[in-house]
């Protein structure tokens, strides 16, 4: 086998051993404070606060409409595929009320759409949030 051959053998088998991760867009950070609106399907606009914490793929912190009324992130998750970093996570409201968040990170801001769930019936907004600086 010529020196040729051997290296580029040597080459496939590195990148066919390397995991799938290192060729995945790393997902931007978006550890920190982000406030703005949330928009009911009736058109009424409300505050948004959210405290993030993101490391890796996971997300924890808290949401709510004001820094004094937050509640905990529950099933966070940050992923990017092709430049594009999806953040999905559930609130869980003291009535039993889960809401659903689907962001999409665009601009330097968190936009999606929110579901509300409570017993068996769905609500959809739209959230609008940027990181205060």
């Amino acid at each position: 086998m010529t020196l040729r051959k051997m290296l580029v053998l040597a080459v496939a088998l590195v990148i066919a051993a390397s995991p799938l991760s290192a060729f995945q867009t790393k997902p931007a950070d978006v550890t920190g404070t982000w406030t703005g609106t949330l928009t009911t399907s009736a058109g009424q606009p409300g505050q948004a606060h959210m405290e993030l914490k993101h490391k890796g793929t996971e997300l924890t912190g808290t949401a709510g409409p004001r820094p004094e009324a937050q509640l905990p992130i529950a099933n966070g998750k940050v992923t990017t595929v092709k430049d594009v970093t999806s953040v999905t996570f559930e609130v869980t409201q003291k009535n039993g009320a889960v809401m659903k968040f689907d962001l999409k990170l665009a601009d330097g801001r968190l936009k999606g759409t929110v579901t509300l769930e409570l017993s068996g019936q769905k609500q959809e907004g739209t959230i609008d949030v940027g990181r205060e600086k």
